[in-house]
């Protein structure tokens, strides 16, 4: 069975399963808590993300012979948790749309979808304790511990991006523990769940480092995109990154190691011609071929690692093949 046939078996059991969680909760008089949950998660106009991490869970259950569904509060669970560090990071970032749309902030203010945000915290920690109804209180509890873990992770990562604002010289290597909290943690707990619901503690460590590497060469080749990229492909404007000034890990790399780079960096209002100067600078002073070198060295290992697993005989299945597959179109995005 190929990906696309499992994506098609399992995307609508994660949608159906977190409107039924969402449902099975108490809002009182907030019902409005309740909309703006459901405005935030896409199912008032398909506004909806890719919900990769759940399914990531999924497949990664169902590649150590475990019934995939026994995973499904684990998965919501990841889902949900996703989506509050959106709603605050877009409330910490300012950031006024997501999906081409309004932000939940920008709709019903800062101070309610903080209350949103975390609303979506506990319905999360909630639907992981579920597993003790597909799988054991043991399970659920050893979940709960990692996805609480995780959440820390998180935090640290997120309080690093936002110093990053106000914070002079970075280090490098300062910048890829950012980004290891904040996009590569929740990747790796959706992957090392499984192996406490499989029942397969050993391949726990396998899959945590699948999934953290495979979120630090996304990362890293996002930030290549926010300068390199293709318009037309990305849906953003050309060195969106130069433009807003964000430090991702080519730029801190420019900074550090470019006078004339540097110079231009300081100065405001840039100039279209400046910002193609900019991105020329550091493709020049060997920028982009290190966030490259840097990103297939991630991506090198995540495929060990997944390789590891599929060679498993127990793992010798259709999701073991759908995960590698995921896996590869993640990876082998064009930049």
């Amino acid at each position: 069975m190929s990906l696309a046939a499992l994506q098609q078996e399992y995307l609508p059991l994660i949608e159906t399963g977190m409107r039924d969680f969402l449902d099975a909760q108490s809002f009182g008089s907030s019902t409005l808590l309740k909309e703006m949950l459901a405005y935030h998660l896409g199912w008032m106009d398909g506004s909806r993300g890719k919900r990769i991490r759940p399914l990531i869970t999924l497949l990664c259950t169902g590649a150590l012979g475990a019934p995939a569904k026994n995973a499904l509060p684990a998965a919501i669970s990841i889902e949900f948790l996703h989506n509050f560090t959106l709603i605050h990071d877009d409330i910490e970032d300012q950031s006024p749309t997501r999906h081409g749309r309004p932000t939940v902030w920008q709709k019903w203010g800062q101070a309610q979808a903080i209350n949103a945000g975390d609303a979506l915290f506990s319905i999360a920690q909630l639907a992981m304790l579920d597993l003790a109804r597909t799988c054991s209180k043991d399970t659920a509890a050893e979940a709960a511990n990692l996805l609480n873990q995780t959440c820390l992770h998180l935090m640290r990562g997120q309080y690093l991006d936002m110093a990053f604002e106000s914070a002079g010289e970075i280090e490098l290597e300062t910048y890829l523990e950012m980004i290891e909290g904040k996009t590569a943690a929740l990747l790796a707990c959706s992957a090392a769940v499984a192996g406490l619901i499989a029942d397969r503690k050993r391949a726990i460590n396998n899959l945590s480092d699948f999934g953290n590497n495979l979120g630090m060469a996304f990362q890293i080749k996002d930030d290549i995109l926010g300068i390199w990229g293709n318009p037309d492909l990305t849906g953003k404007s050309t060195a969106s990154d130069l433009h807003s000034k964000k430090k991702t890990l080519p730029i801190l790399y420019g900074l550090k190691h470019s006078t004339d780079f540097r110079t231009l960096w300081a100065e405001d209002d840039l100039s279209s011609a400046q910002i193609e100067s900019m991105a020329e600078i550091l493709s020049a002073g060997g920028a982009k071929e290190y966030a490259g070198t840097l990103a297939e060295t991630y991506t090198i290992r995540s495929r060990q690692t997944l390789t590891e697993l599929a060679h498993d005989p127990a793992a010798r299945n259709d999701h073991a093949d759908a995960l590698l597959e995921l896996s590869e179109m993640l990876l082998d995005r064009e930049v």
